[in-house]
């Protein structure tokens, strides 16, 4: 399949870039269009995270980068900043890789130093620089950002040179702090220090992993990941979100602990609906679908039993054909009638993808023996587990 667009601005192409992206995540694609209501979930647990976020060090990185950026160093072009920065955070890619060849998580590593990858730290870690404050948000977007920062300094260096009472060493020691442009604070980075460059690595220092632990608790009162870094649980206990919850369920606030048990009974709808799907496309000829099938069906009136409303209600979410196709599915699992089950599936991907894009339209192109789409869903999980890992590491590190 190939997918275009017409690159009207940077901020059309990052968002045809973001669809691209979660059609090749690795577990992520969506083929019964459920997405919406995962990514709620996700959002409420672990805000901030992504599935593309690899580090934590990036959450310092690109706001160091950004930071310097406006500083006055490449002018007041925005599109020159705009690929200063570009350049800038490869150099940081590179600096990384030489510091550690074999670090982990580093992006870029497959194609540095020659190449440079499309969708570069910053487009995959400002919403959550954002969500935690570590940028003081106003709304912006990296280009609007740029070019307000670039604009206001630009007045502050007009309303300078009319006015020769002011101390010259004193406004341009100012100047140089590109978070404080006429009393816009856009950076709150207590820990940036002018050489970080030196040294560079994708291990968080224990500075920066004591300012993010922090930061991310502030910013996220109320949330399954405020809980996990207050209490400083060590997630590598558990496989799974089902058996964080467990461990958890009687612990944390009620209502939390509501929200947990919701994501846990939808999963178990979702994946039922995930086992059939790939058990229909494979026509019964994938075995790991067929032996799944085999053990959730003994069960599956019970593995049915969410309460839909409130998933929806709880997080807000209105899109009338995704809960209709869960209602339906739902109640056809409950009255073990597989054949009503299929049926609803096989529309369900028909009316999101069109009858010649559907697979199940066309089973005989793909593997039989290979898994199609997401299994069970951990709204993030992982991926939380990989950045509080990060932080906790930097947290005991020996200060350098």
């Amino acid at each position: 399949m190939q997918l275009g667009w017409i690159d009207f601005s940077k901020e059309d192409r990052q968002k045809a870039l973001d669809v691209i992206n979660l059609l090749s995540e690795q577990g992520a694609v969506d083929e019964l269009g459920i997405g919406i209501v995962r990514d709620a979930f996700a959002n409420y647990f672990f805000p901030g995270t992504s599935t593309i976020q690899t580090r934590a060090k990036y959450f310092l990185i690109v706001p160091y980068v950004l930071r310097e950026a406006v500083d006055g160093r490449y002018g007041r072009d925005v599109n020159r900043i705009l690929k200063a920065i570009d350049s800038a955070e490869k150099d940081c890619g590179i600096r990384l890789l030489n510091a550690d060849p074999k670090a982990e998580g580093v992006i870029g590593t497959r194609v540095l130093p020659k190449g440079w990858v499309a969708r570069k730290p910053s487009d995959i870690y400002w919403n959550g620089i954002r969500t935690y404050g570590i940028f003081c948000d106003y709304g912006l977007s990296i280009t609007e950002y740029v070019s307000l920062a670039t604009k206001l300094r630009e007045e502050k260096k007009v309303s300078r040179l009319g006015n020769r009472n002011d101390d010259t060493k004193e406004n341009e020691r100012d100047d140089l702090d590109a978070g404080d442009i006429s009393n816009i604070r856009f950076w709150n980075l207590p820990i940036y220090h002018d050489d970080w460059r030196d040294n560079l690595s994708i291990e968080l220092t224990k500075e920066e992993a004591f300012y993010l632990d922090k930061q991310m608790q502030k910013s996220t009162k109320g949330t399954l990941l405020e809980y996990v870094l207050k209490n400083h649980i060590d997630l590598n206990q558990f496989d799974s979100f089902a058996a964080l919850t467990a461990a958890l369920s009687e612990k944390v606030d009620a209502a939390l602990a509501n929200m947990m048990k919701l994501a846990c009974d939808f999963n178990n709808l979702v994946y039922m609906a995930r086992v059939r799907y790939n058990v229909m496309l494979s026509g019964g000829e994938n075995d790991e679908a067929i032996n799944n099938w085999d053990r959730i069906q003994q069960d599956i009136g019970h593995r049915a039993k969410v309460d839909l409303d409130a998933v929806f209600g709880e997080l807000e979410l209105i899109n009338p054909r995704a809960k209709s196709f869960l209602c339906g599915i739902q109640a056809a699992f409950m009255a073990s009638d597989i054949d009503m089950a299929d049926e609803l599936i096989r529309k369900r991907e028909c009316s999101l993808k069109g009858t010649g894009r559907a697979k199940l339209s066309r089973t005989k192109e793909f593997d039989h023996s290979k898994w199609v789409g997401g299994r069970e869903l951990d709204y993030r999980f992982s991926n939380a587990r990989r950045i509080l890992n990060d932080i906790y590491a930097g947290e005991v590190c020996s200060d350098v």
